[in-house]
């Protein structure tokens, strides 16, 4: 009995399995098979399973899946994980050279090349690729360039102009020149101030040739922290301002001299000076109007005018003499508190020129009898 009851148990568990077996193949054959419950289908050959998507190349049967932190590339689709969830976006890269090649770090997307296909044209960054062909024997960049077919087309290459900000920001910008100053002190005026210039008064003649310069040794050094230039007009009109220092050094040939403890804080010396210099440094805003005909060209002309504020920050008289030696004289020395000068500067390419003229007396006033109006010219060495 028991003999004949195992064969027959065996048939009737083998007779249950085949339709279990045949809806499992079917699974994988059929259409309309239904995902299990957690997932969802996209596309044809797309498939995503909870936070997992899997896609299908094109020609293909096997599945790619490489997953990072932030990203999955599939094949050739990106797949982008957002931030705070399991959801996933996928971008389809395009094949080079027809696209953009797409690099992910540290959850950021980022392009290495930027190139745009029409018909006839190509850009690569700044770069313009233009094939031009004969109407009847038109060929797209693809085949041209997979199969090498490059008759009966020529190529040319242009750069496109640079974007232009609209705010430009220069750092550490040096001015070198030669400084002088024009006085305009009326004779009348020295007379009556000093009773010293008056011929039969003894003494020192005090006059205006006393504030001759050494215009070789006289220099003008300008230490402009940082400038800006602000577009006002399709970058052709820009308003340039900035915060520098301003150093003019007057190198005087006779014997003057500045000092706090004496009247009217100058004088005629009685000895010789083989160095006699006044350092005045001002700390200085310009403000200009720049005109630049052609912004996109680096080497074409340009000019600006304008106007600067400077503020006293402090003075110095410097002297050398065999019977003193050394010496140095910090003070106001009644110097003018403000410096108020037209400004300019002009040109071409890397050459600039920069110039400024004080509308401004060097001295007080109110308290001085000199008056002296400073200007400087030379190089100025900037991006702008």
């Amino acid at each position: 009995m028991k003999k004949t009851f195992l064969p027959l148990s065996l048939c009737l568990l083998i007779g249950f399995s085949l339709p279990v077996l045949a809806q499992n193949d079917s699974s994988r054959t059929s259409p309309k098979v239904k995902v299990l419950s957690d997932s969802i289908q996209i596309e044809s050959d797309t498939i995503t399973i909870g936070n997992m998507l899997i896609v299908k190349k094109q020609g293909e049967q096997n599945y790619n899946y490489n997953k990072s932190r932030s990203s999955i590339a599939i094949g050739n689709v990106v797949v982008l994980k957002k931030q705070g969830d399991n959801d996933y976006t996928y971008n389809r890269k395009i094949r080079k050279p027809y696209g953009t090649t797409i690099n992910i770090t540290d959850g950021k997307l980022t392009k290495d090349t930027f190139l745009t296909v029409n018909d006839d044209t190509v850009k690569l960054g700044r770069l313009r690729i233009i094939k031009s062909q004969d109407s009847n024997y038109k060929k797209d960049w693809e085949s041209m360039i997979e199969e090498g077919d490059f008759d009966n087309t020529k190529i040319t290459i242009a750069r496109t102009p640079k974007k232009l900000k609209n705010t430009e920001t220069n750092w550490w910008i040096l001015d070198i020149g030669f400084a002088n100053f024009v006085d305009k002190s009326p004779t009348l005026y020295w007379l009556a101030a000093n009773p010293n210039s008056l011929p039969f008064y003894p003494g020192p003649v005090m006059s205006p040739e006393n504030f001759t310069l050494n215009n070789r040794k006289s220099t003008n050094v300008n230490l402009w922290v940082v400038t800006q230039k602000l577009n006002l007009y399709q970058h052709k009109i820009n308003l340039k301002y900035g915060l520098g220092v301003e150093m003019f050094n007057f190198r005087f040939d006779k014997s003057i001299s500045f000092r706090e403890d004496i009247e009217k804080n100058v004088k005629f010396d009685v000895i010789p000076f083989t160095k006699n210099k006044l350092l005045v440094k001002y700390l200085t805003v310009p403000v200009q109007f720049n005109f630049s005909p052609n912004p996109y060209n680096k080497k074409a002309f340009y000019a600006s005018i304008g106007m600067s504020a400077g503020y006293l920050w402090n003075a110095k008289n410097k002297q050398i003499s065999g019977e003193r030696g050394k010496e140095k004289f910090r003070g106001n020395f009644n110097l003018n508190d403000w410096r108020f000068a037209t400004i300019g500067e002009l040109g071409v390419g890397a050459v600039r020129l920069y110039g400024s003229f004080a509308n401004s007396n060097l001295f007080n006033e109110n308290q001085s009898f000199v008056d002296m109006q400073p200007f400087a010219v030379g190089l100025r060495f900037s991006k702008f």
